[in-house]
């Protein structure tokens, strides 16, 4: 049944990916973040729904009247030179047919991140792929968090092939979408999508804590840290957030305690020690194959790593540092810090912009959320190979359209809009909730937009 349902979605999605791209853009990310096609049976299990949904959407981008440039930070270029230093690094790769493989799995992933560069030029696209994302990686946070609440003492596991099929990875995925979930719960106004966004939250964090991921708790402690940092009631939040994580802690199972436990003594625990010594080797593969490093996914091949190392099993670099480091040498790294950075920096003048501005109450919001989920994600990352998951690298994106759309002439023309639109219609009427977000997918520049607003107006 539900691949049925799977199959009736995507082929409605179609023509409206073509009618409206923006639309098709966030069936095309909640199909390659929520991975729907994992979760079915029978003949839809593991096809390729998002590629028929990602040709649907960029034709019908490249024929609409949709805007064809990037934000005008330096943000999507940078992305855009990291691609591109990536290339010449698996031209130069040692093995070159696995090389090759992982950059055209990274293609796809950064083809509609860069498309998320053009299209979120509104609130409602923005509020659309929030909810995308929330949606998406909180399925399997609330999922984790029913089966913690069972008693469930087992490892908690992403969608199998996907960047968040293990119990780290997925763990993280929910911690960087936690501050997002809270946002829609402030910025929403309909009750049972506010209700079920402070169910949600709990649930979250309650499978972090039962993941087995000790990377996951500390990342969840960091982004909870800097929540409360920046908090405007810090008592209030203080005192639910202590009351969400006392109880997590009381129900959970001998089994994670022992897990966390290992922390005390890191020198005794064997996958430290292993993370360790594949950042010893991802430096010394940088300084050998100076400057490109060996491209994608190579360094965890037995033919580079027993060169190093052939007294242990090969494994990933578990850190989105060393990762870069070791596949893309030091330029990669160099490069992949701005690529970290810019989103910050964009992000905190956004929120500098919009303080005590109640009009862009939404954009300062969300301005802090973004921050604090790439806190927690760049923390947790130092201990996984995450580099390229596009839950983060959209992140990216919003916060450049966030930039442009309160740069302080849109800012003002976006509110004198808004008061047009409201005197037109005797009443406000907000983007709050996914179904509202959706209303803006279309823009102003569609016919049918158009057909709208000319009957709203002669009736």
């Amino acid at each position: 049944m539900r691949g049925i349902i799977l199959v009736l979605g995507t082929l409605f999605y179609v023509p409206a990916s073509i009618v409206a791209p923006a639309a098709g853009l966030l069936c095309w990310e909640w199909i390659s973040l929520m991975a729907p096609h994992q979760e079915v049976y029978g003949f839809a299990a593991g096809q390729q729904f998002g590629l028929v949904i990602a040709v649907a959407t960029l034709f019908g981008w490249l024929c609409s009247k949709e805007r064809k440039r990037f934000t005008p930070d330096a943000l999507p270029w940078v992305l855009l030179i990291w691609f591109a230093w990536m290339t010449v690094t698996t031209i130069e790769a040692p093995v070159q047919d696995v090389a090759w493989r992982y950059w055209n799995e990274v293609l796809r992933i950064l083809v509609p991140v860069l498309l998320s560069f053009v299209l979120l030029t509104n609130r409602a696209r923005i509020q659309g792929m929030i909810w995308v994302i929330v949606i998406s990686i909180g399925f399997y946070g609330i999922k984790g968090g029913g089966f913690s609440l069972m008693g469930h003492s087992g490892v908690i596991n992403g969608p199998p092939g996907t960047m968040m099929a293990d119990n780290n990875s997925v763990a993280l995925a929910v911690v960087m979408q936690i501050p997002l979930a809270f946002y829609l719960w402030k910025h929403t106004r309909l009750a049972w999508l506010r209700f079920g966004l402070a169910l949600a939250i709990p649930l979250e964090i309650l499978m972090v804590m039962g993941s087995h991921s000790r990377g996951g708790v500390i990342a969840l402690s960091v982004m909870l840290g800097a929540f409360w940092l920046r908090a405007d009631r810090k008592i209030v939040y203080g005192l639910v957030g202590a009351a969400i994580v006392v109880g997590a802690l009381a129900i959970m199972p001998d089994v994670i305690w022992e897990r966390l436990g290992t922390l005390n003594d890191v020198q005794a625990d064997g996958s430290f020690q292993g993370r360790v010594l594949a950042w010893h080797i991802a430096a010394d593969i940088a300084r050998d194959y100076f400057p490109f490093g060996v491209g994608f996914y190579s360094e965890q091949l037995g033919q580079i790593w027993d060169r190093y190392d052939a007294t242990t099993i090969p494994h990933a670099a578990h850190s989105i540092y060393f990762q870069i480091l070791g596949e893309h040498g030091y330029i990669g790294l160099a490069i992949y810090a701005l690529v970290l950075l810019l989103p910050l920096y964009n992000a905190t003048l956004v929120v500098h912009r919009t303080r005590k501005k109640p009009e862009l109450a939404w954009a300062h919001d969300l301005a802090e959320m973004i921050r604090i989920a790439l806190v927690g994600f760049y923390v947790g990352g130092a201990a996984l190979s995450m580099a390229y998951f596009d839950g983060y690298l959209l992140l990216l994106a919003l916060s450049s359209t966030l930039r442009e759309l309160t740069a302080p002439k849109r800012a003002l023309s976006f509110v004198a809009a808004r008061a047009a639109a409201a005197a037109s219609r005797g009443a406000v009427v907000s983007a709050t909730g996914p179904v509202a977000a959706a209303a803006g997918m279309a823009g102003t520049n569609h016919p049918w937009s158009r057909r709208h607003a000319q009957r709203h107006r002669s009736a």
